[in-house]
């Protein structure tokens, strides 16, 4: 029997993880799914198309904690994303391989795809995306989702104790700003301020109970 497509992306993340991103091979992650090279060409791709099956799967994760759990829009983002954390774990070191290629191709891929993945998220979560308010909470969610992989990234708990303290103080800033307004200071967004600087809004309070969130994805550095 052929190996399933997720198969296929589980031996490109297995030759990631023990070789590298950069001495990872096509030939070596097609010895593991044993199949030959050009069969694993043709079904699913080179190493980059592996990153975005995965950065896919996370998020497809993610998608499925947010719409699975009921309650407020924090608390379906946070069981969302720690669903998506959950799904980086199981390939703990090919994600940290991939984190630390500093590719710009891997950055590119991500970053393309991350928008698209950061929307499904807020949606799934109840959060309004509509208008210069909505641009505005997914750029911020975004930049959650980057601030809380990169928390997850240091931690080596076999529980993400610290990252789920992270991504909690990161729901609680994300609350204070929609509330109060956006600040870039408190939201820790150094890129923010020249977003607000553009926005028609001098200032953008709450509604209702929804919370402005955080976010996603598997980011490269």
């Amino acid at each position: 029997m052929k190996p399933d497509p997720a198969s296929l992306r589980d031996a490109w993340l297995a030759e990631i993880a023990d070789r590298g991103w950069r001495r990872a091979t096509g030939d070596g992650a097609a010895e593991r799914a044993g199949i030959e090279p050009g069969e694993l060409t043709r079904r699913l791709g080179d190493r980059l198309d592996a990153v975005a099956a995965f950065q896919a799967h996370v998020a497809e994760s993610a998608l499925a904690g947010a719409r699975g759990t009921e309650g407020s829009v924090r608390d379906r983002l946070f069981d969302g994303l720690m669903q998506g954390f959950d799904a980086l774990q199981d390939r703990r070191a090919a994600a940290l391989a991939i984190w630390a290629s500093r590719d710009p191709a891997v950055l590119m891929l991500i970053g393309g795809n991350g928008a698209f993945h950061v929307r499904r998220l807020a949606q799934a979560a109840g959060i309004d995306v509509g208008g210069v308010r909505g641009r505005l909470r997914l750029a911020v969610l975004a930049g959650l989702c980057v601030q809380a992989f990169r928390a997850w990234a240091k931690d080596e708990s076999p529980d993400m104790a610290a990252t789920m303290a992270e991504l909690d103080r990161l729901l609680e800033r994300a609350e204070t700003a929609e509330r109060n307004g956006p600040s870039p200071d408190l939201l820790g967004l150094p890129g923010l301020t020249s977003l607000l600087n553009r926005l028609p809004l001098p200032r953008l309070r709450g509604s209702g109970d929804q919370a402005l969130p955080p976010s996603p994805g598997p980011p490269a550095e």
